[in-house]
């Protein structure tokens, strides 16, 4: 009896909007910090069984390019149904059970049809969560502060990661176990995620793919995308490579973890405030903000050549990725139907992951094979700062047309 009656008082709490609100952000906390525990240290384990820079680029862009598809068929799946939490439960059901197939792979064919399932299923979690998050909140200017959960998640994890595997034997097939144990917890705490609203009889209020492509031909949302997708490609040489760079200097495992950890300092504080930031910034100018961001912390880590020097130089560049979030997160959800939120949410990754981010892990390991971390670093400093340029002409483009919008109903009300 007493075990139900905890059970019953847990459930009811998290029927609150306040239990709503800490089951989602747990959902975030849990997600990335089983993904902090693997995504920075894939390349390292990659090349600890032999594979080449150029490899290593390959399969790390495999999950990017599958996001592009699986995700956004996945998220039409849930909001066609209406069932999202059953959705994201089957994904990480499958991605539990790929990781522990992960670590019998020794060549880079045998990686591949692992890293194409992984990818597959792990890729509309993210978009899932996020839509869960907008919807339950109603207000995409408080998705920031559930959004931080993520980012102490990854945060603590990846700092956890690299000190047990410069102490414990098991060595790095280490970072499968941790993500594993994170995935199951995740699993658990699906159940308690606020529900979807109920599917509505009315055609009109049902997904379609009518309205996706509505909304791609609205005007500014493709070039909002190809900016999406150029700070990808500078994002990928940093996801992919930092930790080469770090222990290429002379850096440990320790200090890789740190490097990534301290970055989180200034990502959490951006989450937490976005929603004032949001109240005074038109959230394309938070992804114009990214970009000066990212400009400054690649140029920055082309030229150091202490290790420990990265670690402080990584608290400024963590608030690149929170602006960028917040920023895109916020105007897809402003452009989108409510009843295609998901989708939305999953064309917006995967266009920015499975194409940014994908395309820029194989120049990035081209160009790391050829030149190494330093000059990769310096080449991606100036795709910065022409998608910057870009995302500016796009946003005057889009007040123009706002503006001429405004006009032509000013003159005629009707």
């Amino acid at each position: 009896m007493p075990q139900r009656e905890l059970i019953t008082r847990i459930q009811t709490h998290f029927a609150t909007p306040a239990g709503k609100r800490l089951a989602l952000w747990l959902a975030f906390f849990i997600f990335w910090a089983g993904a902090a525990s693997y995504l920075p240290y894939i390349g390292v384990y990659y090349e600890s069984v032999g594979l080449k820079g150029g490899q290593i680029g390959q399969l790390n862009s495999i999950p990017y390019f599958i996001t592009l598809i699986s995700s956004i068929l996945f998220a039409f799946l849930s909001d066609k149904t209406r069932r999202h939490k059953l959705v994201l439960a089957v994904c990480i059901l499958g991605v539990i059970a790929v990781l522990f197939i992960y670590p019998t792979a020794r060549t880079f064919s045998a990686f591949v049809p692992i890293v194409l399932a992984y990818s597959i299923l792990h890729a509309p979690c993210n978009a899932i969560l996020d839509e869960t998050t907008l919807a339950a909140l109603g207000n995409s200017h408080e998705y920031g502060k559930i959004r931080v959960g993520g980012s102490i998640g990854w945060g603590i994890m990846v700092l956890v990661t690299g000190y047990l595997l410069d102490r414990l034997s098991i060595g790095l097939p280490l970072i499968f176990y941790l993500y594993i144990f994170f995935s199951v917890v995740f699993l658990v705490n699906i159940a308690f995620l606020p529900g979807a609203h109920p599917r509505s009889t009315n055609p009109e209020q049902q997904a379609s793919l009518k309205k996706v492509m509505g909304l791609l031909r609205q005007p500014g949302f493709l070039p909002f995308l190809l900016v999406l997708i150029i700070w990808g490609l500078g994002e990928a040489s940093i996801q992919n490579f930092l930790f080469l760079h770090i222990k290429h200097l002379g850096g440990s495992s320790t200090l890789m973890g740190t490097a990534l950890a301290t970055s989180l300092i200034a990502e959490i504080v951006v989450f937490s405030l976005a929603d004032r930031i949001q109240a005074r910034l038109n959230p394309f100018l938070l992804v114009l903000l990214a970009f000066v961001v990212l400009f400054a912390w690649l140029t920055g880590l082309s030229l150091i050549r202490n290790p420990h020097a990265i670690p402080f130089f990584q608290v400024f560049g963590g608030a690149g990725y929170a602006l960028l979030q917040s920023g895109s997160v916020a105007y897809v959800d402003r452009r989108a139907p409510r009843e295609i939120g998901t989708t939305a949410q999953a064309v917006r990754g995967g266009v920015y992951a499975g194409v940014g981010v994908g395309v820029g892990s194989i120049l990035s390991g081209m160009i790391y094979e050829a030149a190494g971390s330093a000059a990769l670093f310096r080449s991606m400093s100036l795709v910065a700062l022409g998608g910057f340029l870009l995302g500016l002409l796009t946003y005057l483009f889009e007040r123009h047309c706002q503006s001429r919008v405004r006009r032509q109903t000013h003159r005629d009300p009707s």
